[in-house]
């Protein structure tokens, strides 16, 4: 008896990708690694399966509660991973011996168990970078430099890099008498809502977790503070941010400017970022017909001595490729890809001689890096050819056995329809494309 549909189609908040989805995640991850790489980033992989206690360490609640997690047979208790910076993190934790600053990155998958809706998947790739090992300001900019080298990879138009620091959002609540508690948590990862609820909503969510109304309101307006990063300093003076904080940010400012970047760069009070481990500069992406982040990240200088007891300065960022897909899609930036082969090869007939020749054309042709389908003759010519044309193969090579005699076989152009006859042995030898 067959099973129900509803267990042939995927899990809730997971997708099939078929070739036509899949290839455009490969296309756009290949021009993302490309970027990495020329910053000097090597690829790593880590294990889907995490120690629950190394996920949860300093995830924060809201990301504790979408870890996907249970006991393995041997009853030990693990997780999916929900980023890539947490298990980098472990792995830098116990490889003390690798030369630091440690630059890597990452195209892989993760999973979160969020509410799935446009946008949000429980399964999703993730390309990223992790700077290790160097508290510099220029650390900071060079990751911040890395994710718009690599959106503009990718022709994204009219993006921004929204961008803020968590001592200044402390510095704040600090200025407002809101003191060092779970209370403070809980208002981060409200401000953090900002943009995805309303004002009013957000302020009734602090007045919930007693912030008074006049707090409330003066939060929300300070988090809707937006401006270009050169022209942040001032503001900043009138939030009366502590001096040290205001020199960071300049600093930051004259690093972007030399990097020819700084235009792309906004201040952003409203950022701090849902996950609890980010410490100082933090920042996100947006485009403005896309109400999500399309990637995030930050410095997160406290997470490796959670792990080891040795602090480690590090900073990273990730992009989620599918969110990046979708906006590019709106943007009319992402063609379709191409998936049929260069070349499909048929003979009419399954004599041993046009066979060995089929063989030859073929093997040659994969040699030079074309895609090619070879088929003997069991179906007819018609049936075959409506095939190719289907799954979109750009030329038809004919063996036939009139041809064979001539020493030449039929090449057809399957997208401009036009035919015409090549030698078999200009063909093999590279001599027509």
């Amino acid at each position: 008896m067959p099973l129900d549909e509803v267990y042939l189609r995927p899990v809730r908040g997971m997708r099939d990708l078929l070739p036509e989805d899949y290839y455009q995640i490969i296309n756009i991850s290949n021009k993302l690694s490309k970027v990495a790489e020329s910053y000097g980033y090597l690829r790593v992989e880590t294990p889907a399966l995490e120690h629950f206690e190394v996920l949860k360490a300093k995830a924060g609640e809201e990301i504790i509660n979408e870890i996907y997690y249970f006991r393995d047979k041997a009853g030990r208790e693990v997780g999916l991973r929900f980023d890539l910076t947490v298990p980098i993190a472990r792995i830098v934790s116990y490889r003390k011996d690798l030369p630091k600053p440690i630059r890597w990155y990452y195209i892989s998958k993760v999973w979160r168990y969020d509410e799935p809706q446009h946008g949000r998947y429980r399964e999703f790739h993730q390309y990223g970078i992790e700077l290790i090992g160097w508290s510099s300001i220029q650390a900071d900019a060079e990751s911040i430099e890395v994710l718009i080298k690599s959106l503009d990879e990718v022709s994204l138009e009219k993006f921004e890099v929204r961008l803020n620091d968590r001592r200044i959002v402390e510095n704040i609540l600090d200025n407002l008498n809101i003191p060092k508690d779970y209370t403070r948590l809980k208002i981060l990862r409200i401000l953090d809502k900002r943009g995805k609820v309303s004002n009013e909503e957000l302020i009734k969510m602090l007045q919930d977790v007693d912030v008074g109304r006049d707090v409330a309101e003066m939060l929300v307006n300070i988090a809707n503070t937006v401006i270009p990063i050169d022209k942040s300093l001032e503001v900043l003076h009138e939030f009366k941010i502590d001096s040290s904080l205001i020199d960071n940010i300049s600093k930051l400012i004259e690093e972007l400017d030399v990097r020819g970047i700084i235009k792309k760069v906004f201040l952003d009070f409203g950022i701090v970022r849902g996950l609890d481990y980010y410490t100082g500069i933090v920042y996100e992406v947006y485009v403005p017909e896309y109400s999500l982040a399309i990637g995030g990240g930050g410095r997160y200088d406290d997470l490796i001595e959670i792990y080891s007891g040795v602090k480690v300065p590090a900073l990273g960022f990730a992009i989620g490729i599918e969110r990046l897909v979708e906006v590019l899609q709106l943007q009319g930036k992402l063609d379709k890809p191409k998936l049929g082969p260069d070349y499909y090869v048929y003979t009419v007939g399954s004599d041993r001689e046009l066979r060995d020749v089929a063989y030859r054309i073929a093997n040659s042709l994969r040699s030079k890096g074309f895609k090619v389908i070879l088929e003997f003759g069991e179906r007819s010519l018609r049936t075959v050819l409506e095939y190719a044309s289907k799954i979109g193969s750009k030329k038809f090579i004919i063996v036939g056995k009139r041809e064979f005699s001539k020493g030449v076989v039929k090449i057809r152009d399957l997208e401009r329809w036009v035919e015409e006859e090549v030698e078999i042995e200009k063909l093999i030898g590279g001599q027509y494309i």
